[in-house]
């Protein structure tokens, strides 16, 4: 038995069930998007502390570089004179 809202229902469901599809597809293209951007961002924290390490390895031997040199200048380099002051008469104070 077929009433006029009959139609109506189904034509409901279809376009309930094309909506439900266009959701569906929507809903997996922002989870790619979200997966995409979470690899990324965890790319380029490594990216970020692979350079850290780098720049700290850099720095440390720089640091000892930068000692040795001191160290062997300290070494080559004449010692200091020992300046003497001079003797005050008990003459010249009065």
């Amino acid at each position: 038995m077929e009433n006029r809202f009959s139609k109506s229902a189904e034509a409901r469901r279809n376009v309930e069930r094309r909506a439900e599809g266009r959701f569906a597809k929507a809903d997996q293209r922002s989870k790619d998007v979200m997966d995409f951007q979470r690899r990324r961002q965890e790319m380029e924290e490594a990216k970020m502390q692979r350079l850290k390490s780098l720049r700290l390895a850099k720095e440390s031997a720089d640091r000892e570089a930068a000692a040795e040199e001191a160290a062997r200048a300290a070494q080559s380099a004449p010692p200091p004179r020992v300046r003497r002051k001079k003797k005050v008469e008990p003459a010249e104070i009065a």
